[in-house]
């Protein structure tokens, strides 16, 4: 029953847009324009576990075709569709639709083989002059950082993915108005099925003394959240930053922070390096509170970027040719342990066509002698190590 009457909220839902969408459409002289584009990727993967000196392993192919599409109806509304089709040869599975609308689908999910379709955008804009009001599912990107969004309240995402480009949306309203000096104050209302867990967000931002700063006030879910963040430069080099405060409804105790920073400089000769510290007052600091294998999760909390308390990353990026770029990353989680190596190398074959080899290799260095106490309490063993190498082509159009 609750299946069905998710089924009939989301019908509902996409019918609306198409009646908005439609009649605007009928009263419009000028022919609506639409465009199409995407992406097709083939990402084979090799992945190997290391759990108390036994090493288990995991072979998968997935094919990932991304569908976006825009409608412009004369001057002030448009209408984006974007489709994420997934289908995985193998072991794995895809991340549930969290949404106020179910906007995903299995066409066929079997242990070995699945193909599975979501709608992770899906939204009508109107525009006129200053001001910008949409609905539906959309990016509500309020982060400033490189690497870590404290401020980003509705669209955390786990930098590891590196195979969803797009990152995230969610299901809101959304008001916007763009005043002078690069002013502007952004208002969303995300709604929920759930009692209380609704969220309502303003962002007000301002340009002053050659600085981007932002400040946010929003009561999330059972927090009162109070934040703000800059970005600007220190001589040649760039300077960006991001705290949140949150204030829980339940108790003082339950409060937390997440302050996120970074600077990165570009060389002339074209090396870009980025260095960027996470601050989580939620995070562990003790090994024996850690399960690696939940660091790939998906998904995350603005309140939980990083499971250490402190994090520190370094990123460097250089161009060997025109056509090729390497890039490596490394991080490291005080107190837990947790190193994390990422190479990279891509080349563009043509426009529209690249490939790249891409490696993960994630590591726990546990030096005590008590027995570690998984965060998954389902876990029969905890892993110490996994690598993991990634082979992708990729067509976009």
């Amino acid at each position: 029953m609750e299946k069905l009457l998710r089924i009939l909220k989301s019908s509902l839902f996409l019918l609306v847009l198409i009646m908005l969408w439609l009649n605007q459409l009928k009263a419009q002289e000028k022919e609506t324009e639409f465009t199409l584009g995407g992406y097709i990727n083939y990402l084979p993967s090799y992945l190997e576990f290391e759990r108390s000196n036994e090493i288990d392993f995991q072979k998968n192919q997935l094919i990932h075709n991304r569908l976006n599409i825009r409608g412009y109806i004369k001057d002030n509304f448009s209408i984006g569709l974007e489709l994420r089709n997934r289908i995985l040869f193998n072991e794995g599975e895809f991340n549930d639709d969290n949404g106020y609308f179910d906007l995903s689908h299995y066409y066929i999910n079997n242990s070995k083989f699945k193909i599975h379709s979501m709608i992770d955008r899906m939204w009508l804009k109107y525009q006129k002059e200053k001001i910008e009001i949409s609905i539906g599912r959309q990016r509500v990107n309020w982060g400033i950082n490189t690497i870590w969004n404290s401020n980003d309240l509705f669209n955390a995402y786990n930098f590891i993915d590196f195979d969803y480009i797009e990152r995230p949306g969610s299901d809101v309203v959304r008001f916007q108005y763009s005043g002078d000096n690069l002013s502007s104050i952004d208002v969303v209302y995300k709604p929920s099925t759930i009692e209380e867990s609704s969220v309502i967000a303003a962002l007000y931002k301002i340009n002053k003394m050659g600085y981007d700063f932002q400040f946010l006030l929003a009561d999330y879910y059972n927090d009162i959240a109070l934040g703000g963040g800059w970005a600007g430069n220190i001589k040649n080099a760039g300077f960006k930053g991001e705290i949140t405060y949150f204030i829980s409804d339940e108790s003082s105790e339950n409060n937390s922070t997440s302050l996120s920073t970074s600077i990165d400089y570009s060389f002339t000769n074209g090396l870009y390096i980025l260095g960027s510290h996470l601050y989580n007052s939620n995070g562990y600091s003790d090994p024996q509170q850690f399960e690696l294998g939940a660091i790939t999760q998906d998904v995350l909390s603005p309140k939980n970027l990083m499971p250490s308390k402190n994090s520190y990353l370094i990123q460097a990026s250089a161009f060997i040719t025109p056509a090729i770029n390497t890039s490596f990353t490394f991080l490291y989680g005080q107190g837990i342990n947790f190193f994390f190596f990422s190479p990279n190398i891509k080349y563009d074959i043509s426009s529209s066509l690249d490939a790249s080899v891409i490696g993960q290799f994630f590591y726990m260095n546990n030096d005590s002698d008590q027995p570690m106490v998984p965060i998954w309490p389902e876990a029969n063993n905890t892993i110490s190590r996994i690598n993991g190498y990634y082979a992708r082509l990729k067509w976009s159009f």
